[in-house]
């Protein structure tokens, strides 16, 4: 679906149109593989892009109807890092929203225990992830700033506002950006969201909660500052239920 996605904002390798400037920035792991040539080779030879698209794609799709096996989930998790590494060198940005390079990662196992294991992982480092975000907005100043969610509506949609210069839209970030306290009571909101995820460190009880606020987060993000969330989604799944479906799932089929 992510994949799709990407197809349908023209972001897959084969739609990037040969980028002239390729800027690996500084990190380590991007150079590692440039050395190599095959991001060059990629972004620069259309057809070999197409077919590492398609690979890819079909990669996924075997992974979902034969998930027992090791190879083409090896594939996938090696084709969607390849993918990242040679998009965020083209746009010359290395971009956060990383939920699908991590996402496939546990299985790499067939194993229930070591799946489950590596699945527990990312929830943790889902749950670190957020809770270091909250931190971070109360150390650098943000939090007791009152000022500060307003400036950040301001800066973050400062190209939109050129060509957007009416709608409910327009006039709810417009408010926000002129009523200060409001503005900044939310962003006490999301960072507040961001912490309660140290809730899952500890136990699972309150998962559908915790997932709640995420999607929460998220949502307004998107209302607000238009930052997307699709390639991120994946970073839910471990707060779904999915060994009580499983279960449910296997009542029903032996019943049926």
């Amino acid at each position: 679906m992510i994949l799709v996605y990407f197809f349908y904002n023209h972001n897959l390798l084969s739609q990037l149109q040969k980028p002239p400037l390729i800027y690996p920035g500084s990190d380590n792991s991007f150079w590692l593989l440039h050395m190599t040539g095959l991001p060059q080779f990629l972004l620069r030879h259309h057809m070999a892009a197409l077919l590492f698209d398609i690979g890819l794609t079909c990669s996924c799709l075997i992974c979902i109807f034969i998930p027992q096996q090791r190879f083409f989930s090896g594939l996938t998790v090696i084709g969607v890092w390849i993918l990242y590494i040679c998009f965020c060198s083209a746009a010359g940005k290395h971009y956060a929203q990383i939920g699908y390079l991590l996402a496939p990662l546990p299985f790499l196992v067939i194993k229930p225990g070591r799946f489950d294991l590596l699945w527990d992982l990312f929830r943790y480092w889902v749950c670190f992830l957020y809770v270091s975000a909250g931190l971070y907005k109360i150390w650098y100043g943000g939090f007791t700033f009152e000022g500060n969610m307003s400036q950040i509506l301001l800066q973050g949609n400062a190209d939109w506002f050129i060509f957007n210069r009416s709608g409910l839209q327009y006039d709810l970030i417009r408010y926000l950006i002129g009523h200060e306290s409001i503005a900044q009571a939310l962003f006490w909101l999301a960072t507040l969201s961001e912490l309660a995820l140290v809730i899952g460190f500890f136990t699972r009880r309150f998962d559908r909660w915790l997932l709640a606020g995420l999607v929460a987060f998220h949502l307004v993000n998107l209302l607000l500052l238009h930052i997307s969330f699709v390639e991120q989604s994946l970073i839910f799944a471990p707060f779904l239920p999915w060994h009580k479906w499983a279960g449910s799932f296997q009542t029903n089929h032996t019943d049926g």
